[in-house]
């Protein structure tokens, strides 16, 4: 699942299959649309995108009701110099006035680092230490270099670093986690004046601890703003009972969090290694809406309006005409 997130977008390789003629309107729910925002997630094509371009896709995101956006990362740290690149200033300033102009509040990914999932496998148990300080070394320097706090726009930082409990299961782990962690929450509030949002969801991988216990580790150490990812797309529904301990948990605790609801549904790849998804249907997406509702959430966050609701495809055709209807 992971994994995934991190790679699906770039691949091109998003399926797309008939719709079943009978999906249920979401429109019954147009007096209480729960989704105030949505992720961004930049690729290497973006660094072309005109400005035109940029202001037409965020015009449409706003208009299916996203008052916030999560730009997901501003670049990645590839493997290799070739691998690695930024959004230039210029267009992170554009996407801050855009968003400005349109009434939107922005939320800055740090550049992220791809080799995450790789350096933090057990296998590789040597590298993880050193691979933690030098994120953490490679984002505290980008947030205290950064004019970006002091525009309009500016909502905070997001880590774009997600956490399940399968790698971070044992204490020894888990403390190097937040010595990773804590100079970037850090700077963070130092420079933002806000507690960073971070991601997080349930491992299907078996754990010596679970996602609750992970977490109550994490908040007795540190301040940060969870942003749970619902899991529907590639677990189903009932991926929600298994996030219910922490939904429980943070609100034990009085700590404020977003849900990230899910607007893809997982397809079989077969024996290839990249992620094939198409935009889910407008029947699940509404029956997510109704559980987002009731989750004490400080915000519903789409993943994501662009592309899964203003794509081409002929499911996001669909879910894009009855979102409309919802949000009137």
């Amino acid at each position: 699942m992971s994994l995934s997130r991190r790679t699906f977008l770039g691949t091109g390789a998003v399926a797309a299959t008939a719709v079943a003629a009978g999906a249920s309107l979401l429109a019954g729910c147009s007096s209480s649309l729960p989704v105030t925002g949505s992720f961004l997630q930049p690729w290497r094509s973006h660094l072309t995108m005109p400005r035109e371009q940029w202001r037409k896709r965020l015009a449409d995101t706003y208009a299916l009701g996203c008052r916030e956006l999560f730009v997901q990362w501003t670049g990645i740290l590839g493997e290799t110099p070739a691998q690695t690149w930024r959004l230039a200033d210029t267009q992170v300033a554009d996407v801050l006035d855009i968003c400005a102009g349109l009434g939107m509040g922005v939320h800055l990914g740090l550049p992220y680092d791809e080799r995450w999932w790789k350096q933090i496998d057990y296998a590789n148990a040597a590298a993880m230490a050193p691979f933690l300080a030098y994120i953490s070394d490679q984002g505290t320097r980008y947030m205290a270099s950064a004019v970006w706090p002091r525009h309009a726009a500016f909502r905070g930082w997001y880590i774009p670093y997600e956490l399940e409990q399968y790698h971070w299961s044992s204490v020894e782990r888990g403390e190097q986690l937040v010595q990773a962690l804590k100079p970037l929450v850090q700077t963070a509030m130092a420079t933002s004046g806000k507690v960073p949002a971070i991601s997080t969801y349930f491992s299907q991988l078996k754990s010596q601890a679970t996602l609750a216990q992970m977490w109550d580790f994490l908040l007795d150490r540190l301040a940060l703003h969870p942003m749970v990812q619902d899991g529907v797309g590639v677990a189903g529904l009932q991926n929600y009972a298994a996030l219910a301990p922490l939904q429980a948990l943070l609100q034990k605790r009085g700590v404020p969090f977003d849900l990230i609801v899910e607007l893809f549904t997982q397809l079989s790849s077969g024996t290839s290694t990249d992620f094939n998804a198409r935009t889910a249907e407008p029947e699940r997406v509404r029956r997510q809406w109704e559980v987002a509702r009731d989750c004490g959430a400080e915000r519903i966050v789409a993943f994501a309006i662009d592309p899964w609701v203003l794509d081409d495809t002929p499911e996001a055709q669909l879910l894009r005409s009855q979102w409309k209807s919802a949000v009137g």
